[in-house]
């Protein structure tokens, strides 16, 4: 476990927190949330270690085994993918390296290469390639990559790889900033399901509501210079802080009414002889209930004020696209799109990932040419833009009035300060360097350029990707309330439900276009690109359509044979897999019993070296145990789903 005890950090004279008590338990899964600024990444680094905390302690097992994000991807660029995963473990990584230059050397020692297989052995090493391949393919990294060197891959696909990394090293505690920025739907689905069933402490960062609600057991709230801590996801914390801010409010305004009485009173009856004496202890009243009053706190969240207003209508058809296609040289990614976009559509664009949807953003506002066919605007559009990288187009060397200043040198200066004022960018913050903006900073800033230009068009690519749930929030009612029309691609699935009045579907082999909300969109034609468990529901359907065409192959007689022939067959292994199966929850229970004494970090302190060694020896015992029950259990079940296809019986 965990443990956060008085906790304070500071900056100069602003705290950002102080008096935080948390412990953060294995087997839970909190997300921290707040507002952009709050401390949420710097909580995480004051638990690794990375910076110190100004104030109380935080005490953590001596062999706690952390996992975070490494960043730095260039270490890697030469080394395949496989093997960058593998550095998870790098005693498993150093131990494979040594045995490969032991092969090359005459005079190696055979003692060593016994070492280095019992270390390949306590690592499972052996199957590691096999459970390394499932996460890069869950991730979104295809096999036929897994064994090329990491420069093959883009940024957002390398820092998937070091996700893996992370991941492989199978921590004790998963501390995670923003895992999901640089994931496609299908990811993130992977990563939720791989978090719900681990089994270390998660802690994660993620302004995605609905990675939140699908994770978290708990949530932190970072606000009021403090931090609390609430029971359940994302949507049952929003419900507990808003019942929590009634109360709040309740409790101040009994305090200050009953301090106005003894107030009144005070002053009504200190110059009389008879109440003087009560008038002087009513007085003291006040002065300890004055003190005992902390310092009223604030709380940091403030919403960006989002406003769009179009400068005048755009033509009744926004832009038309007519046999557009694009390819990267032998890849193609678009393929002949036909499509209309009206006045004031609200337009969500879907599609699996590596479709092209960004693609097609990019040749609509013409930063990438088409390999054919064309997108032709209509009359009276001026559509503005919000790319996906819009920090790479954020100009150097240049503070942020100038940045916004100079798409519209025309405009008065009180005009420019008060759009990046509504963007919360007040006071000295106007002469930043944009080079020193975070992503939540510089994704408001081109939401400013946004407001400034009046564009009747918004295409936006994932815009909700570094803005903190006041921002989404803000920007989601902006876009509700704009009069114009709006070209979206998000994985958000928040975002599309709230927005979109249509949906502009691209497949491989073209698009089409659904007229109705993406709720709408799901009733009606089923393609769920926002959720991975649709995908699940899909594959369910055709496993029962091919049950029914199995039975509708067999004759009834011959039915009632093989289900007389299999349950003779298969009754003794499901009676096996049974067994096996107490088998194993028993060892699990053990198991989970030494885990929970090496988790309380006084227990080192105070156990002989002895009991710990003899703890340790039973720890791996039993981890083994497990392993050989669990391939059996496998095994089992293989021959049972053996013996149903032998008889024709439904494989449910």
């Amino acid at each position: 476990m965990i443990n956060l005890i008085n906790v304070e950090k500071r900056y100069g004279t602003r705290v950002l927190f102080e008096a935080v008590n948390l412990r953060l338990d294995p087997g839970k899964r909190y997300g921290i949330v707040g507002a952009n600024g709050a401390g949420k990444s710097t909580m995480l680094r004051l638990i690794t270690g990375e910076e110190t905390a100004d104030g109380g302690e935080i005490a953590t097992p001596s062999r706690l085994k952390l996992g975070t994000l490494n960043q730095d991807h260039f270490a890697f660029e030469e080394v395949p993918i496989m093997n960058v995963v593998m550095q998870g473990k790098k005693a498993l990584a150093d131990a494979f390296d040594e045995k490969e230059r032991l092969y090359d050397d005459p005079d190696a020692d055979p003692n060593r290469f016994a070492e280095l297989e019992e270390i390949i052995a306590d690592h499972d090493g052996y199957a590691a390639e096999a459970r390394i391949g499932e996460m890069l393919e869950g991730l979104g990294i295809p096999n036929e990559k897994h064994m090329q060197p990491m420069s093959v891959l883009s940024g957002g696909y390398k820092l998937r790889v070091l996700l893996a990394q992370c991941l492989f090293g199978e921590p004790d505690a998963l501390l995670l900033d923003e895992p999901t920025n640089h994931l496609d739907i299908y990811s993130i689905r992977w990563l939720e399901n791989y978090l719900v069933s681990s089994r270390a402490v998660v802690v994660v960062i993620s302004h995605d509501r609905e990675f939140l609600n699908a994770v978290c057991t708990h949530v932190i709230d970072v606000d009021y210079s403090t931090a609390k801590l609430y029971t359940g996801n994302y949507d049952e914390f929003l419900d507990q802080k808003a019942l929590d801010e009634e109360m709040r409010a309740i409790e101040t305004e009994k305090r200050e009414k009953r301090i106005d009485e003894l107030n009144q009173f005070v002053t009504r009856f200190k110059a009389k002889a008879s109440k003087a004496r009560q008038a002087s202890s009513k007085a003291k009243q006040i002065e300890r209930m004055e003190k005992d009053i902390e310092a009223p706190r604030y709380s940091s969240r403030i919403a960006p004020a989002i406003k769009f207003t179009p400068i005048r209508p755009s033509g009744k058809r926004v832009i038309e696209v007519t046999d557009l296609c694009k390819s990267f040289g032998d890849k193609q990614v678009l393929n002949n799109l036909n499509f209309e976009i009206y006045r004031n559509d609200k337009v969500a664009i879907l599609g699996p990932n590596g479709v092209g949807k960004s693609t097609l953003l990019k040749i609509l506002m013409g930063e990438l040419e088409a390999s054919g066919g064309e997108a032709v605007w209509g009359h009276e559009t001026y559509p503005q833009y919000f790319s996906q990288d819009h920090s790479e187009a954020l100009e150097k060397k240049t503070s942020l009035y100038e940045w916004l200043y100079s798409f519209a040198p025309a405009e008065p200066i009180g005009a420019i300060r008060g759009i990046l004022g509504q963007m919360l960018f007040s006071g000295d913050d106007v002469h930043k360097q944009t080079t020193a903006l975070s992503g939540g900073e510089a994704a408001r800033l081109v939401i400013a350029k946004l407001i400034l230009l009046k564009g009747n068009v918004l295409v936006l690519d994932e815009p909700t990707n570094h803005l903190d749930m006041e921002a989404i929030e803000a920007l989601v009612d902006a876009v509700r309330e704009f009069e114009g029309t709006v070209l979206l691609v998000s994985h958000n699935r928040y975002v599309v439900d709230k927005l979109a009045t249509k949906i502009l579907e691209i497949r491989p082999e073209g698009v089409d276009i659904f007229d109705g909300s993406y709720s709408e969109f799901l009733d009606k034609v089923g393609s769920d690109y926002l959720t991975y468990q649709v995908d699940l529901r899909a594959e369910q359907k055709n496993r029962q359509a091919e049950k029914k065409q199995k039975k509708n192959d067999r004759k009834g007689g011959d039915s009632q044979v093989d289900r007389k022939a299999y349950n003779a067959e298969a009754k003794p292994l499901i009676k096996k897999s049974q067994e096996l199966e107490q088998k194993i929850a028993g060892l699990e229970e053990k198991l989970d019993a030494v885990k929970d004494l090496f988790s309380d970090p006084n227990y080192f302190v105070k156990a002989d070296p002895a009991e710990v060694r003899e703890k340790d020896a039973e720890k791996r015992a039993l981890e083994a145990e497990l392993q050989q029950e669990y391939e059996a259990w496998e095994a089992v079940n293989l021959e049972v789903e053996a013996v149903k296809a032998k008889h024709g019986v439904d494989q449910g």
